[in-house]
């Protein structure tokens, strides 16, 4: 019974490592597009949860456009919204690109957040990564167990 036990608790741990393991090394995005896409999907969570993990938020494209400046370019209201909500700042230096007239235009839309909305100390919230590790711990746990008890 004590080999069974151990053995069982050797396969517990090894398959729940496996899962966290796995699920905690999920990558930033690859490029600057994928992390526009996100954003103009309106994906919040994913977006966080990619700068938790090293993504920049303020990375620019090979014009030198970071999101915000490519989301007012492109008047996508849903992209620069969810850039400001994510934590980007909100005067990259491509900001000095543009007039005060295409900005003030803009930032006039009622859709559009107003950056004071999210102070500069904003921070995504914590991630809820541990809450689908253990959930998917304890079922794998209760299969192992009873599996356990159907071969005694």
């Amino acid at each position: 019974m004590g080999k069974k036990l151990l053995l069982v608790a050797a396969i517990y741990f090894g398959v729940s490592f496996s899962v966290a393991q796995a699920w905690t090394q999920r990558l930033p995005p690859e490029d600057f597009n994928e992390m526009y896409s996100l954003a103009s999907s309106g994906k919040l969570g994913s977006l966080q949860a990619a700068a938790a993990r090293g993504l920049n938020l303020n990375a620019q494209n090979p014009q030198g456009d970071s999101g915000i400046c490519v989301a007012i370019k492109q008047g996508d209201i849903l992209a620069y919204n969810t850039f400001i909500k994510a934590g980007a700042h909100i005067h990259p230096p491509c900001m000095n690109y543009f007039s005060q007239a295409e900005l003030d235009r803009f930032h006039s839309r009622p859709q559009v957040i107003k950056y004071s909305e999210y102070p500069t100390s904003f921070k995504p919230r914590e991630s809820k990564d541990w809450a689908i590790v253990a959930g998917v711990g304890a079922i794998i746990g209760s299969i192992v167990w009873v599996m356990t008890l159907l071969t005694q």
